[in-house]
């Protein structure tokens, strides 16, 4: 039992960095990102074979409001999971560089984004239903925690804008520019914020819905 959460725990820790690597790589680095795109499936697939059983009680479960957001998101993420692959069989130029050439490249880059971008935010929200605060816990150390919290949050604000996410979220953007300007460290570092802020979002929401449910 502790080496099956153990193992839980290990895959969703790379899971996650591997996501936000992924999307950092996508405009400045085609070879590592296509492969880092293959870690990032794999990872997936694992994370759902060990996490079967949740899956499969979440979706017997009768419960209303945080298990019905738990269901969207799963299913939100199957969708994106699906378009990723087929957009990707289409544009891969390395990994999948043996297939025969495949039409529709135009359509397949608005989708690869639009889904990988979506996937990005979908995945982090479905992170921040599952984090769990202790509920014994000093008080000073609940507000050094959303102090710190609400300043991840701000810089997670800050990279959304420096990132243009919301262009990219919307289908604005068709044809993404490389900023070859910037570090990739810097760039892993926005996402990772970005990342922090939907997860943190998320915790607020699942809260608020347990409360509600609570009341009634």
């Amino acid at each position: 039992m502790k080496a099956n959460r153990a193992m839980k725990i290990v895959v969703d820790i790379a899971l996650s960095a591997v996501l936000v690597a992924t999307m950092s790589t996508a405009l400045v680095q085609e070879v590592p990102h296509e492969w880092l795109g293959i870690a990032l499936f794999v990872l997936m697939v694992t994370h759902v074979v060990l996490n079967r059983k949740w899956i499969l009680g979440i979706m017997r479960s009768r419960r209303k409001a945080p298990y019905t957001l738990h269901l969207i998101l799963i299913a939100a993420l199957l969708v994106c999971l699906v378009g990723m692959i087929a957009s990707s069989l289409v544009l891969s130029k390395h990994v999948f560089g043996f297939l025969p050439a495949l039409p529709g490249a135009s359509w397949a880059r608005r989708i690869h984004m639009l889904f990988s971008y979506w996937m990005f935010v979908i995945a982090f929200a479905h992170v921040g239903l599952h984090i769990r605060i202790p509920r014994r816990m000093a008080p000073w150390k609940l507000r050094v925690m959303r102090v710190a919290a609400a300043a991840v949050a701000a810089y997670g604000v800050y990279a959304f804008a420096r990132l243009g996410l919301f262009a990219y979220l919307t289908g604005q953007v068709q044809f993404a520019m490389a900023d070859f300007d910037t570090p990739l460290a810097v760039t892993f570092a926005r996402y990772t914020g970005v990342a922090a802020l939907v997860a943190i979002a998320f915790h607020g929401v699942q809260a608020a819905l347990t409360a509600a449910g609570g009341r009634r």
